[in-house]
């Protein structure tokens, strides 16, 4: 990865007096303080996240140059008014190419041992998905995130038996182990590529090792 010391080395997509969006790399948190760097403090002004990728997700991250702007922006996310569309390699083929997971989920951070979370904290989620490239190790898919739930793509991955390649939380630590051995790589292959809001659509180019590994 590319080292990233301020700003100016981020790919910057659009941008305007209120707020911008940004290709996030993968291994940079938002805003996690115990991390040496997180996105935050890239930039000499105050942000403020409008929606989160998690710290091993690539792709769109929209931030806002100021509090008016971060609640109008928040309000468009919390009404589903906004198209999210990812990228993501699974482990093994998927049967099926099309579809959506609605299985409920809990709203927190949970582990390979139960994705799901305890049944109390479950809430609705749907997750749409299309295959777009599989062979008998890997299946290329790009998902609709309907609703939002922290690690949402991640956990429905895993409980249907296809986790993301390198996912550290829900993934089969020999796998993604083997995986780096092989491949000389572990990051986790997900990837926000788009971003629709009042009309606009933002695009981060997928990264080429989902084409390399594809093609192996």
């Amino acid at each position: 990865m590319t080292a990233i010391k301020n700003s100016s080395d981020l790919q910057i997509l659009f941008e305007n007096s209120d707020w911008l969006a940004v290709n996030k790399p993968t291994e940079i948190s938002i805003h996690n303080t115990e991390d040496p760097q997180n996105l935050l403090s890239l930039f000499s002004q105050k942000m403020f996240p409008v929606h989160r990728l998690d710290k091993e997700t690539s792709g769109v991250q929209i931030l806002a140059k100021n509090e008016r702007a971060a609640q109008q922006l928040a309000g468009i996310f919390q009404s589903r008014e906004v198209l999210k569309i990812y990228h993501g390699l699974l482990r093994g083929s998927l049967k099926t190419p099309t579809g959506v997971w609605n299985k409920p989920l809990s709203d927190k951070a949970e582990g390979r041992k139960n994705p799901q979370g305890v049944s109390a904290d479950r809430v609705p989620c749907e997750t749409g998905y299309k295959v777009l490239q599989s062979n008998k190790f890997f299946t290329h898919c790009e998902f609709n995130l309907i609703t939002g739930r922290q690690h949402q793509i991640r956990k429905h991955t895993a409980l249907e038996g296809h986790h993301l390649i390198g996912d550290p939380r829900y993934g089969d630590p020999k796998f993604n182990q083997k995986m780096a051995e092989i491949y000389k790589t572990s990051r986790l292959f997900l990837h926000c590529s788009s971003v629709t809001l009042m009309g606009q659509k933002l695009e981060a180019t997928v990264p080429t090792e989902f084409s390399t590994l594809m093609s192996v």
